[in-house]
C-alpha cells in the first residue's frame, strides 16, 4: 500500500488528478464488494486526497484534497 501511495503522490506533484485501474487496485485492495469503495476512499483521506471517481472493475481517480 505504501508503493502505491508513494507512486500516487509523486504523480499528483505533476498532475492535477491520477487514475489508478484495475489490475493494481487489486493487489492492494481484493474484490469484495461495496466496502472496497469505502477503504478506497479511507486511504486517499489518510494521505490527503480525494477520491474523485470511482468505478468498480475499472478505475478510481484520486486528486489533491480541496483545502478550506
Amino acid at each position: 500500500m505504501q508503493i502505491l501511495a508513494s507512486q500516487i503522490a509523486r504523480e499528483l506533484e505533476k498532475a492535477k488528478h491520477y487514475a489508478v485501474y484495475e489490475p493494481e487496485l487489486t493487489r492492494v485492495w481484493p474484490v469484495n464488494g461495496k466496502t472496497r469503495e469505502a477503504k478506497v476512499a479511507a486511504f486517499a483521506r489518510k494521505n490527503g486526497w480525494r477520491l474523485r471517481f470511482y468505478k468498480d472493475g475499472f478505475c478510481a481517480i484520486f486528486d489533491k484534497a480541496q483545502s478550506g
